[in-house]
């Protein structure tokens, strides 16, 4: 039931979404355009992940991520986003189920750059650690004896990684024709982790790290699309 209300979610909202893009560009080219965004010297940005509701779908993996930025100075946010992951890929290992399941965070800094008004580009870095427990069911085959199966616990694994991120932001003004406060974005990030360091055995190893991914990539794109919801301070 989960499964088909999240279809329904992502199918209502890039729609509603997408007509609310195209009238508020209606109405920037209507109006003068500014030329300087107003400045902000703090604010408080919420941010949820909706492209992760996708993989819910898709396969038995489930995700969740939030994000929380605080606008500090006029073109510079300080983010602290947090997420939990249950991952179940099905080719880990073979004749195995292999889960890893655990939470991540990352902490950095954004610059914020206008392109057109209420349309901004910001660039960032991010220090990102996650801890995380693995399991693995494995079964062996034995073309003599009955097939040798066992089961295989970690606990307490981490692991660390740097991120550049690269974000298109676009502040909403008007749905269906109605202006509305200004509090809501919608935007895209790419991110290109690093990974710096994670534990590992020399027996099957760690295949998948929630909040980077597989580790046999030492550098791993990301493309997060997400929802933000902005709270002015002052």
């Amino acid at each position: 039931m989960l499964k088909y209300k999240l279809l329904y979610l992502i199918l209502i909202v890039p729609a509603f979404m997408n007509q609310a893009i195209g009238q508020d560009s209606t109405a920037v080219e209507s109006n003068k355009p500014e030329n300087i965004e107003e400045a902000q010297k703090l604010s408080i940005g919420i941010a949820f992940d909706y492209l992760k509701l996708h993989t819910l779908l898709i396969d038995e993996s489930e995700k969740w991520e939030g994000a929380v930025n605080f606008r500090i100075l006029d073109k510079v946010s300080v983010i602290g986003e947090y997420g939990i992951a249950e991952l179940t890929p099905k080719e880990s290992y073979k004749n195995s189920d292999y889960k890893s399941e655990g939470n991540y965070y990352r902490i950095g800094l954004d610059y914020h750059m206008t392109v057109i008004p209420n349309n901004f580009l910001l660039l960032g870095l991010r220090y990102a650690q996650s801890s995380f427990s693995e399991r693995i069911f494995y079964e062996i085959g034995n073309p003599i004896f009955e097939n040798e199966t066992g089961e295989l616990n970690r606990e307490n694994l981490s692991a660390s990684w740097y991120e550049l991120v690269l974000t298109s932001e676009k502040k909403i003004k008007k749905i269906r024709k109605k202006d509305i406060p200004d509090f809501l974005s919608i935007g895209f990030k790419f991110r290109l982790k690093s990974l710096q360091e994670f534990d590992d055995f020399p027996d099957f190893e760690v295949k998948n790290i929630p909040g980077y991914g597989q580790t046999n990539m030492k550098l791993n794109p990301e493309f997060n699309l997400y929802i933000k919801f902005r709270i002015p301070v002052f």
